[in-house]
């Protein structure tokens, strides 16, 4: 009797194994992409962790498909060498962008509302919300990194226009404060307003000042009076200004 129960304890298991092996080799191949290219592979240096099976998100166009990656440290034999940590390749394989440096991680959004996704790309860095854009270029059916970007750290598109503001700490622990108004064309940022919150003690003026920039040059246009540290309601007057008035900063 003892017998024939571990005789059935014995055939349970390497079902159990059977089983639990072929489900862990469907998912493996759902999740992961065969790297064939060599110069990629190079790259990659992925000699260390094994083979040319590496896990990789992607991102499908109708008959396009791009793949991408953020790489942890233990991807590169060499740290002092490669301090690239995210890449973005295609159904060829051949790279299309690399970040030179540490990123805190990607997300896959429609940052344009065109309709088509696209890559934002976190930094790791003491200011909040610097990220790169990678925009979906149509015209080549690939990926392109947006000029200047970077300079407009938590950017926010305001519905129904073309246009977006952004947000940065200017100092004194954030009682000094920017915002930006900006626009998109053929991959690059232009800003043309900006909006000044100064709080901090011992300016020579404390409360909003809004101006208009052409060529990088401020124009005066309004001026809000506050007491040193205000700024509770920053947030809501930031969002509810730029949504109102954008279209007075947009150039002739």
């Amino acid at each position: 009797m003892a017998y024939n129960t571990i005789i059935r304890s014995f055939i349970l298991i390497l079902l159990m194994i059977f089983f639990s092996c072929k489900n862990e080799k469907q998912i493996e191949g759902e999740d992961k992409i065969e790297i064939t290219n060599a110069a990629l592979l190079n790259e990659l240096e992925t000699s260390e962790i094994d083979s040319a099976l590496l896990s990789f998100d992607s991102i499908v166009f109708d008959t396009n498909k791009f793949y991408l990656k953020r790489l942890d440290t233990h991807f590169w034999k060499d740290k002092s060498i490669h301090d690239c940590n995210f890449i973005l390749f295609d159904s060829n394989h051949d790279t299309l962008y690399k970040h030179e440096g540490l990123t805190s991680g990607y997300e896959i959004k429609d940052f344009n509302e065109d309709g088509f996704m696209d890559i934002q790309i976190d930094y790791i860095t003491n200011v909040p919300g610097i990220n790169d854009l990678l925009l979906y270029d149509t015209n080549n059916a690939s990926f392109k990194l947006v000029k200047n970007f970077d300079n407009f750290p938590s950017a926010i598109k305001i519905k129904g226009s073309d246009y977006y503001y952004s947000y940065h700490r200017s100092g004194c622990a954030d009682v000094n404060w920017d915002s930006d108004l900006f626009y998109i064309q053929n991959f690059e940022c232009f800003k043309i307003g900006n909006i000044s919150g100064r709080g901090c003690d011992g300016e020579e003026r404390n409360g909003i000042i809004i101006s208009k920039v052409k060529e990088n040059k401020k124009m005066e246009l309004e001026y809000i009076e506050h007491e040193v540290e205000y700024y509770g309601d920053k947030w809501e007057f930031i969002e509810n200004y730029w949504k109102k008035n954008y279209k007075k900063f947009i150039p002739n």
